[in-house]
Parts: C-alpha cells; structure tokens; sequence
C-alpha cells in the first residue's frame, strides 16, 4: 500500500495542511521547564508514614495531591482515609480506628507499637 493512500485512511487529506507544522509556517522554539520532582517532601512523608503504621498503607497520589490510608486488617467493608496533609490523615487514622473497634469489638485492629 502507497503512502499516500495510509493517509488517506487515517483521515488527511490533500491540500488540506492544518496546524502549526504546516507548509511554509515558521517553526516554534518550545521552552521547556523542569520543575523537578513534584511534592517531593509529601512523597517522603507517605513513605515514613507507611513505615511508621503497620497496619495501613499510606499513598501519596501527585495528580490529587492528598494523602490515602488503607487499612490492611480485616474490616467488613474497605477502610479508605483521605485527607490533604500528612497531619491531618494521622488523626483521621486514629479516629477512624476509634470508630471501628467501638463498632466491632470482636475484631480489634493491630495498632503500631508505640
């Protein structure tokens, strides 16, 4: 099969040139950024705070920019925490531990040794 007729058959036609690589455009210099490594220190915050809770796993999501905790012990349903800082989803950890042993006394979860 000829060129020609490939282009064809993903939609360009000819004569028809559209956007800024065109024919007889000038060429765009694009600068680019580096901006390094987003949220570097809420990453090694999520990945302390893994550490320090057994019993959770602590992710930092860079595209929501928030903390998630997800409980390993068995619960009837998933235990998900969210929150924006590191701070802020240790208290809701604890008080969302709270929670479940108040709810479920037969099923304590592991807390981490002090």
């Amino acid at each position: 099969m000829e060129p020609k007729s490939l282009w064809r058959l993903f939609g360009r036609r000819r004569g028809k040139r559209i956007g800024r690589h065109a024919l007889g455009r000038p060429y765009v210099e694009v600068e680019r950024v580096d901006h390094g490594t987003p949220d570097l220190a809420e990453r090694a915050a999520a990945v302390l705070l893994d550490r320090m809770e057994p019993a959770w796993t602590i992710m930092y999501g860079p595209w929501s920019r928030r903390f998630h905790a997800l409980a390993l012990y068995p619960t009837p349903e998933p235990l998900v925490v969210e929150a924006r800082t590191a701070q802020d989803l240790l208290s809701r950890i604890r008080q969302a531990e709270q929670e479940w042993v108040l709810h479920s006394p037969s099923h304590p979860p592991v807390l981490a040794a002090a």
